[in-house]
């Protein structure tokens, strides 16, 4: 399906955000489409761009579609495109303050590209190095890895020795992990982790410094992203905390542009705010708490953590939302969501919910509401997750006494300006403190937010399954007579177990996929069951088995591997895709160092056990050692890749040892009265709370000092809410 007919069928729908993606994307694939059509035109560009405006306009802005295509054109240093549709923009609300910042973000753009041209490379291939970049960016935007890949490759080698084309290197690094496009045996994956690692120490060296008052300065940020570094086994895991605190450097100064001109003007004299000599404003027995975050939608966190809200003491604390992000419109909550709108379901629970998409790019004021509101205790629900969609400047601005990270993003910000992360002692040991720049809230049990036991619309595990319906309908049949809704009869022989893993493939690396490969081989008639995110990586994945088994000597060959790896396309419905588990999946194989989140506690809640490796380092790699060591699974934990394929091994072969591991699991999952304390949002939320209260009090007595560690401790019976006068 065309992307303008995929445009059109979500516009019928009413899903116009998506829509027009797809109709931008058609815009882009104009001239190539005629191309690939013997130059016979197939559309015109008016078909596409026409529907594309339309969505915008059905949204309410058409203002943010010419915002939106003066974006695209910056990052494709398309300057003259760029200016046209902010003067749009103007014409339609002189004063906004969006299209003032892209004007300045624009000029400022020019203005760099003027002055970082080097002696290192001449013009003409700065000129062809950038042209390559922009080609590789629109690729990339279209989700075309591979053509992204080789752009961004050719923009890197014609640079080289240019430090301002490192970004070129990094991205064309990303873009193959996307589709694990890793070479003979890995080859090329190794050659591009080395890239990661020998072009972030380079920046490292030259761009940051730390001064005599231990204060870390960075002069630009680092080419390679917080986000993106998190799937890539680095052998210095400081190098990640480098990448995010090179990030951080950039959101205090994104706050002072001048709106007008671009130039960075001083802030003003109150800001950032100083807490530490006016606790007294603070008035009211309830602490304040504020969440901020631009996922107030149907969202993975919300999904995970929008019941936490139930639990708050009303009479204690009084919560706040400050939702950056749109809505959902409402024929996707009626269609995709059957009516399930988190966003409101939140709104209904919470003190104060302050839509303030008008403030996204406005920190200043932002920051000035947050102060004015008398929030004591701000929490980051989007990290360098949703970069471009964030607040990013806001919280350097410091408008809260007390700044925390929480779930969403699973790694240190980098930034002084927050204070702690939430955590458990598993995840994130103080023997690995030096990886963060915050102090640690330590909470029992796990200190991820997860609501699936509580919420009606997902399906609780069963002991039993039911019968197996055909075709293939949601909640019958096992693991083994679904067989990841194979159509291949080429082997006539009954599956005997099936691996699963959903995660996208840029979670997985050649590393993994060998300890797969050895599973199955040591495992007759198992299968993998895998999720195709995206399906441009299942030939390169194939590929990739191939090769790895053209070196066995035994008679496994690659045909007889890859006919036992299947995949699932996506499901949208967040419900639906949760049920998939229980029903293709005897066992997850974890991904590593990132490891499946979301995605795991769907599959726990299905009563899918997950086997992990618990050697890494960073924060996301541990998330499921320290989840199977609550649920009492601790046996599933592997200290190094050969250990975690013995265990697979192991629950394959051995029925009577996995359905141990496996009721135990369900067990968890089904128990009231009281519910085990990996599923009982209650509970969390009364530890949670009970960390802000102690970070409130370790920050006035120590005058506004973060010095220690926050360490929860479950006590029954004790009342964790002092008034003021008490602290």
């Amino acid at each position: 399906m065309s992307s303008t007919e995929e445009g059109r069928n979500l516009f019928a729908k009413g899903e116009y955000d998506q829509a027009a993606k797809h109709f931008w994307q058609a815009i882009l694939f104009h001239s190539k489409a005629k191309v690939e059509n013997n130059n016979q035109e197939v559309y015109s560009v008016k078909d596409a761009f026409d529907p594309f405006l339309q969505c915008y306009s059905n949204m309410g802005s058409v203002i943010d579609a010419y915002l939106f295509i003066a974006k695209e054109s910056i990052g494709r240093k398309q300057w003259d495109m760029a200016s046209v549709y902010i003067k749009q923009a103007f014409h339609i609300d002189a004063n906004s303050k969006e299209a003032m910042l892209l004007k300045a973000s624009l000029d400022q753009e020019i203005k760099m590209e003027q002055e970082l041209r080097t002696k290192a490379i001449n013009d003409e291939q700065i000129q062809k190095a950038t042209e390559f970049y922009n080609l590789g960016t629109k690729y990339f935007d279209a989700k075309n890895f591979e053509a992204a890949a080789e752009a961004f490759d050719r923009s890197c080698e014609i640079g080289k020795g240019n430090i301002d084309f490192g970004g070129a290197c990094t991205n064309a690094v990303y873009c193959r992990s996307n589709i694990m496009k890793w070479g003979f045996n890995g080859t090329q994956f190794e050659k591009d982790m080395e890239t990661i690692e020998t072009i972030t120490q380079k920046e490292v060296d030259l761009f940051r410094s730390v001064d005599s008052d231990g204060q870390i300065h960075w002069k630009r940020s680092t080419s390679a992203h917080p986000h993106m570094m998190l799937g890539y086994p680095m052998k210095n895991s400081m190098l990640k905390r480098y990448v995010a605190e090179s990030y951080a450097a950039l959101d205090e100064p994104q706050a002072r542009y001048k709106l007008n001109n671009g130039n960075l003007l001083d802030l003003p004299s109150d800001l950032p705010f100083d807490h530490k000599n006016n606790i007294t404003r603070f008035d009211g027995d309830k602490l304040r708490i504020g969440f901020v975050s631009s996922a107030f939608s149907s969202k993975a966190v919300l999904y995970l953590s929008y019941k936490m809200f139930d639990f708050f003491n009303r009479e204690k604390v009084e919560v706040h939302i400050y939702s950056i992000g749109k809505p959902d419109s409402s024929k996707f909550i009626e269609n995709s969501m059957r009516g399930v709108d988190w966003r409101e379901r939140v709104k209904s629970n919470v003190d104060m919910f302050h839509d303030v998409q008008s403030l996204k790019h406005d920190h200043i004021s932002l920051a000035r509401k947050i102060y004015d509101d008398k929030i004591q205790i701000l929490i980051e629900w989007d990290g360098y997750a949703r970069q471009g969609f964030r607040a990013q400047g806001l919280f350097a601005l410091r408008p809260a006494p007390i700044q925390i990270l929480h779930q969403e993003f699973l790694g240190t910000t980098g930034g002084a300006f927050v204070d702690y992360i939430i955590t458990d002692q598993v995840t994130s040991p103080e023997s690995l403190q030096k990886l963060y720049v915050e102090k640690f809230i330590y909470l029992p049990n796990h200190f991820f937010s997860k609501g699936h036991a509580i919420q009606s619309e997902v399906k609780r595990p069963t002991y039993k399954f039911q019968p197996k319906e055909i075709p293939y309908k949601l909640g019958t049949g096992t693991p083994q007579e679904n067989r990841c809704l194979s159509e291949s009869e080429a082997s006539t022989k009954e599956v005997s177990f099936v691996y699963c893993n959903f995660n996208k493939f840029l979670k997985l690396n050649p590393e993994t996929i060998m300890s797969w490969i050895e599973i199955l081989r040591n495992v007759p008639n198992s299968i993998i069951c895998l999720l195709e995110n995206p399906p441009s990586g299942i030939p390169y994945l194939r590929q990739f088995v191939n090769d790895v088994a053209s070196q066995f000597d035994d008679g496994d060959n690659g045909e007889d591997l890859n006919s036992r790896i299947h995949f699932l396309s996506w499901q949208a419905n967040p419900f639906d895709h949760q049920m998939r588990s229980q029903d293709f999946c005897n066992v997850v194989l974890d991904s590593y160092p990132y490891n499946g989140h979301t995605t795991g506690v769907d599959a726990l809640f299905g009563g899918v056990p997950i086997i992990t490796r618990s050697d890494g380092e960073d924060m996301a790699s541990r998330v499921t050692t320290s989840g199977n060591k609550v649920l009492g699974l601790e046996k599933l934990n592997a200290k190094s890749p050969s250990q975690l394929v013995d265990i697979a091994i192991k629950m394959g072969t051995n029925a009577k040892y996995f359905q141990s591991i496996r009721k135990r699991l369900i067990a968890t999952c089904l128990k009231q009265n009281p519910m085990h304390p990996y599923w009982d949002v209650k509970r969390y939320v009364r530890n949670f709370e009970r960390g802000l209260f102690m970070a409130w009090d370790n920050f006035v007595n120590n005058r506004g000092m973060v010095v220690e560690n926050i360490y929860v401790k479950e006590t029954r019976n004790i009342n964790i809410f002092r008034k003021k006068e008490e602290l």
